[in-house]
């Protein structure tokens, strides 16, 4: 019995507010009352259009010229020859400011040590893995 309540539920959810004695007109009546249920009620009023089908739902491809004579080499690697070295990153240190906002001890924290210390050591960790 219960799947067959919830079944017309699901099919008119306004069934539920008629089970406790307003019927749907009532209830419009009292969302007519305030702003917000005013445009609920409009919102409710509405009738609602089946989508309409497009033809496509992606940009159309375009045709682009390819040159009549094109060097594979070119094609692949480009007409600019890529730097031979790449300079190194200069050094950043990691802020922290989130790990530095929950302090020394945050509520999670369950350890003697300092959390702040714990994780300056897992990024010095983490940054020199990184370096290798």
């Amino acid at each position: 019995m219960y799947y067959l309540v919830a079944a017309e539920l699901d099919h008119d959810p306004f069934l539920l507010f008629e089970l406790r004695g307003l019927s749907r007109e009532e209830l419009l009546k009292e969302l007519a009352k305030s702003p917000l249920g005013q445009a609920l009620s409009a919102e409710l009023q509405l009738e609602h259009q089946p989508p309409t089908p497009v033809d496509a739902y992606y940009a159309p491809l375009e045709m682009l010229k390819v040159p009549a004579k094109t060097e594979l080499r070119e094609f692949w690697q480009g007409s600019k020859r890529l730097p031979q070295t790449m300079e190194a990153l200069p050094d950043s240190t990691v802020s922290g400011i989130p790990v530095k906002k929950q302090g020394d001890f945050p509520a999670f924290w369950t350890r003697d040590n300092s959390f702040i210390e714990a994780m300056e050591t897992l990024y010095e960790q983490v940054k020199a893995k990184g370096q290798l």
